[in-house]
């Protein structure tokens, strides 16, 4: 038996959390947690989609709406600590003459949102669909903040309607070497010649070739649910334990890669047991894992998201990048040549951002905005 994450979750570990969520995780509290923020539905393309929408005190004078996008294996609860601090900033010690009002949908097939009832509801289409709800809600222009799927989507959204968006901030930059030519040559550049980028933490550790081998061990469950998300979804829906154990390993890994020698996967240095069993707890609740796995499989189906992968974004950027990001440690002067980056900061924090670090990404996004005006 591995003492260790390697191999996944730890069996040692799980039965503990089994145990802490049959004997002392508390459903109802958790319910009166995910109900402080006012929540609607509305129906979209024929589908039921949910969204918390939170105003700022009206101590603010101004205020600017903004849309944040989860991923996968999220759903809007990741977003339950970053929100306060967007729509009240000088609670939480952030000097801002204004606030934001937060729109944050659960994308369909996750959380609260209908699961889409056909083949195609790609991120291209989840794109369409949260600006439509923007608009419905009187929002002509807006921001924009997405990090895994939501960093897509959001992207996708300003490439194809930038006419709606102000500003996008990301803290997972979807600027893939390969896209273009420059961006690729930049990316080896940095590893050749570690003083050609800008971040100090870069110089010391950029390696684009290293990357390949990590990803290779950490995305299995990708390829997975790109090609057949069904068979593994029916095995997740049938079993808690299996589901919890599918799902929380990413909070270890994700969170940081040198998490995975530790017994425990460091799960708590970040997140409490109640906040992972509560992602977990959205799933089970709505039984809809195929339904978010399924995600995958579209979105490498849909040839226009691999087309627009190499449209520039001209709209004002942020990057909000992670030190211990698996997927993007993207210099800027590669993700440059994909995106109008006009604010890049470098964060302590993983894969789960708003989770994870909601007050530094929260100061991210005011000092963007400020800088912006």
């Amino acid at each position: 038996d591995s003492d260790d994450f390697y191999y996944g979750f730890n069996s040692k570990q799980l039965l503990k959390l089994r145990d802490y969520w049959l004997n002392k995780y508390d459903w109802r509290k958790q319910e009166a947690l995910l109900n402080q923020f006012p929540q609607f539905t509305t129906e979209i393309e024929g589908l039921q989609v949910h969204f918390l929408r939170v105003t700022p005190p009206k101590s603010y004078k101004i205020v600017k709406p903004i849309l944040v996008a989860h991923g996968w294996p999220g759903n809007v609860f990741e977003f339950y600590k970053f929100i306060p601090i967007l729509t009240d900033p000088k609670k939480h010690g952030i000097n801002s003459d204004f606030a934001f009002e937060v729109i944050a949908p659960s994308i369909p097939g996750y959380g609260w949102s209908e699961q889409p009832k056909k083949t195609g509801f790609s991120q291209l289409a989840c794109a369409r669909v949260f600006r439509k709800l923007m608009l419905r809600l009187g929002f002509e222009k807006f921001y924009l903040q997405g990090g895994d799927w939501g960093a897509i989507i959001t992207s996708l959204l300003t490439k194809v309607y930038p006419e709606n968006v102000i500003a996008l901030h990301m803290n997972m930059i979807p600027a893939m070497p390969g896209s273009n030519f420059m961006g690729t040559f930049y990316d080896i550049l940095g590893w050749l010649i570690p003083s050609t980028l800008s971040s100090e933490a870069l110089q010391k550790t950029h390696n684009p070739f290293a990357k390949f081998g990590v990803l290779i061990v950490e995305t299995g469950y990708m390829h997975l649910q790109a090609t057949k998300p069904d068979t593994a979804g029916t095995s997740l829906n049938d079993s808690p334990i299996g589901l919890a154990a599918y799902i929380i390993e990413k909070f270890s890994t994700w969170t940081n890669t040198e998490y995975r020698a530790l017994p425990d996967g460091g799960l708590n240095k970040k997140f409490t047991n109640d906040e992972l069993l509560t992602i977990v707890m959205i799933y089970w609740t709505n039984g809809n894992i195929v339904s978010s796995q399924r995600f995958y499989r579209e979105f490498f189906l849909d040839r226009r998201c691999e087309a627009l992968a190499k449209r520039y974004v001209s709209t004002p950027t942020a990057h909000a990048s992670g030190l211990n990001e698996l997927y993007d440690r993207c210099p800027i002067e590669v993700s440059r040549y994909s995106y109008n980056v006009t604010h890049y900061t470098e964060i302590e924090m993983g894969h789960f951002a708003a989770f994870e670090a909601p007050k530094p990404l929260a100061t991210s996004v005011f000092k963007f905005v400020k800088d912006l005006e």
